[in-house]
């Protein structure tokens, strides 16, 4: 792995690491020789998954309690991973929560829109804002903030959460211009659906239902939290300094495709075969 390729002497934080795209992409980063900090709301849960990631791949990895919609948490949590892993060169803005009630716009309840913009919006926000100035100092950064296909694409119901998403694409270019004569990167992955933990646990509570949301996708399957995180661990590398204001979809195609439903041949019956791929190579 040449210099370029690799994460040698930076630290790399990712919000809501604990589980999920963010601990997936917390390994693809530690793996790639990063020094790793996981901030989570549930501390114990970052703790947890960095004694995980540290015993898997030999880097050092810490945990630390971080409400990312509270200024001073965040403040405090940054100061703390740059003392404690020699400043900070890589951000994952990754901390998010799902819509807890799908409803039309007009019967949303207030305090679900509101949590979804601060969360989202506000930590992708106050992570950034604290994360600047040791990347500018260090003149190397990567901010990797995590947004949606739905802040792309039409999709009722979820208003909160597409508002959130798509202010973090306004936050991704706007940011981008700013820092990038100070050899800072910003750019954004915007996932479909992806077999996380808690849209597992949907599916297995009828909540969603697999075949109809893998069917949109031309690949004709929901995609892998890690497939994810080797798309943030490489917007993180020296090697990926030419790009910058980018929203990327990882999505299976879905935010691409125009047809109107036509066959375009069968599809997979599960992810299996891409999970296998991802063992061996673990």
């Amino acid at each position: 792995m040449s210099v370029a390729d690799g994460l040698d002497g930076l630290t790399c934080v990712v919000t809501g690491g604990a589980q999920g795209i963010g601990y997936a992409a917390a390994l693809a980063l530690a793996r790639r020789r990063g020094r790793v900090a996981i901030l989570d709301i549930d501390g114990n849960a970052a703790e947890h998954a960095a004694g995980e990631i540290a015993a898997a791949t030999g880097v050092r990895t810490i945990g630390i309690a971080c409400d990312v919609s509270v200024d001073v948490d965040v403040t405090t949590a940054m100061t703390h991973v740059a003392d404690q892993l020699n400043g900070m060169h890589v951000l994952v803005n990754n901390a998010g929560i799902m819509t807890p009630r799908l409803a039309r716009a007009a019967d949303m309840m207030l305090e679900d829109f509101d949590r979804m913009i601060a969360v989202h919006v506000r930590g992708t926000f106050l992570c950034s804002r604290a994360a600047v100035p040791f990347m500018e100092r260090a003149r190397y950064g990567r901010i990797v903030n995590i947004s949606s296909v739905l802040g792309l694409m039409g999709v009722p119901f979820r208003i909160g959460y597409a508002a959130a998403k798509t202010a973090i694409n306004g936050i991704t270019r706007s940011l981008a211009v700013e820092v990038a004569r100070k050899g800072v990167t910003v750019n954004a992955i915007a996932p479909g659906y992806i077999l996380t933990e808690a849209l597992r646990k949907r599916l297995q509570e009828g909540k969603l239902d697999y075949d109809t949301y893998a069917e949109r996708a031309p690949v004709g399957r929901w995609g892998l939290p890690a497939e994810v995180a080797h798309a943030i661990a490489f917007l993180a590398l020296p090697a990926s300094g030419f790009i910058t204001g980018a929203v990327i979809p990882v999505d299976g195609g879905i935010t691409m495709r125009g047809d109107a439903g036509e066959d375009i041949g069968p599809r997979p019956a599960s992810t299996d075969d891409v999970e296998a791929l991802f063992r061996r190579d673990a």
